[in-house]
């Protein structure tokens, strides 16, 4: 069979990320791109405005490599984004990480502004930690598993699980373990609903928001890492907070799927010195108090960060989800 090429859109609460991939899933072209400047505005203009630079984004790896946008060699684009979700629709619904857009129909939007471009394409739409996980699933730590979960940490905490092979949604929703209640007997409110999951606790976005509350100055989770680092450990408390609260996530999604795998992606990975070892040695005493035999290994993906946008390209060689994945090279 004739080589492909897919592009795979990841989008977070601060950056978009993009790449054009080849079948055998070797990134040819990779890029990145803020958007918190684009994070202004009503909520059509912040949609229109990232929807543009995801057109861009294509557009230049278009300039780069011509050929691979040729027919047939093109197979489409996979755009993953942090939920809730339809998946089935092609619409964000009430995203965390836009407060405000309510319904935001992305995979109509995109198909239609490349249309405008001279790119006539499809555009398969999923969740960031699903496509990370289908990453991982294709040539990656969870390759030839059926049963399996990535864990996404970054701006929130994104969670994918496939379950017998296929991605553990219904109706084009699921899969928001991030939001799991840790502290139900704080809750209150709304905010103080946000505040008490596994998100609100171990996000980088939940992190720094404790951080400030305890007097730190910074504005990003870079400062806060190097503040730790230069002596001012009152800040660690708020790391191994994350590691409980991951590990109690981990055990969560062992005992309810009885897993082969747990692997963790996303831009907190690279700190991960200040949490993975304690959230390993509280997960295993949890799963083995409650019974040893749901135990199963939790390991970094091999994705990285980059897992989004690899999972995302592998989404338009899905002929349907609901059949689960088909190979790109068979």
């Amino acid at each position: 069979m004739a080589e492909k090429f897919t592009v795979g859109l990841d989008l977070g609460g601060t950056k978009l990320a993009g790449a054009l991939v080849h079948s055998n899933g070797e990134i040819l072209s990779f890029h990145k791109a803020s958007i918190l400047h684009l994070k202004t505005g009503s909520p059509k203009i912040q949609q229109r405005q990232i929807i543009d630079l995801m057109a861009t984004m294509i557009l230049n790896f278009k300039k780069e490599f011509p050929h691979a946008f040729q027919a047939p060699q093109f197979a489409g684009v996979g755009l993953a984004s942090a939920g809730p979700m339809n998946v089935d629709k092609g619409c964000l619904l009430n995203p965390t990480n836009f407060p405000g857009w309510k319904t935001a129909p992305l995979q109509k939007d995109l198909v239609e502004v490349l249309s405008r471009n001279r790119i006539k394409t499809p555009v398969a739409f999923q969740n960031d930690a699903i496509a990370a996980a289908l990453a991982e699933g294709w040539m990656g730590g969870a390759k030839g598993l059926k049963s399996f979960a990535v864990v996404t940490i970054g701006t929130g905490i994104g969670s994918g699980v496939i379950f017998n092979g296929q991605p553990a949604q219904t109706n084009g929703m699921g899969s928001e373990f991030g939001h799991l209640i840790i502290q139900n007997n704080l809750i209150q409110s709304s905010k103080d609903l946000r505040h008490n999951t596994v998100e609100g606790i171990a996000s980088g976005t939940g992190i720094l928001r404790r951080a400030k509350s305890m007097g730190f100055k910074g504005s990003s989770i870079e400062e806060l890492v190097q503040t730790l680092e230069g002596g001012e450990k009152k800040y660690q408390i708020l790391f191994d907070d994350a590691a409980d609260a991951l590990a109690a996530l981990c055990y969560n999604l062992s005992i309810g799927f009885n897993l082969e795998k747990i692997l963790f992606s996303g831009g907190l990975i690279k700190v991960r010195s200040l949490y993975y070892e304690r959230m390993k040695k509280r997960y295993l005493s949890l799963v083995n108090e409650m019974n040893p035999y749901f135990r199963c290994p939790i390991q970094v993906a091999k994705g990285l960060n980059q897992a989004g946008v690899l999972g995302a390209a592998y989404l338009p060689y899905l002929s349907d989800l609901k059949r689960g994945p088909r190979s790109p090279r068979k």
